[in-house]
């Protein structure tokens, strides 16, 4: 093979990061579930004192808050990922017509 010159992508290393992305999303989700059996379980713990009541009164916004986080991390993994797709088959389209 002859010296080649600008970008080089494999299009099957782009699509084995795309899967790496996929299982960190689930990953994610499992924990989020985790999390959210522990908040089930555990209820509101806060104590009876001025502090936990206090913090009762933010609890619900917090743990929206939690949830939210997760949920834009597993939306920003999946965005990854699909972009990741789209990009691998453009790669291999674009060699096979090089080939063909």
């Amino acid at each position: 093979m002859g010296q080649q010159d600008g970008y080089s992508a494999q299009w099957t290393n782009i699509r084995r990061g795309a899967e790496k992305v996929r299982e960190e999303a689930e990953h994610v989700r499992e924990v989020r579930e985790e999390l959210r059996q522990v908040f089930a379980a555990e209820g509101r713990p806060m104590g009876d004192d001025q502090y936990g009541a206090e913090f009762e009164k933010s609890f619900p916004n917090r743990t929206k808050a939690i949830f939210k986080g997760f949920d834009n991390y597993i939306d920003e993994l999946e965005g990854t990922r699909d972009g990741m797709h789209v990009t691998a088959n453009t790669y291999e389209a674009a060699e096979n017509d090089t080939r063909g």
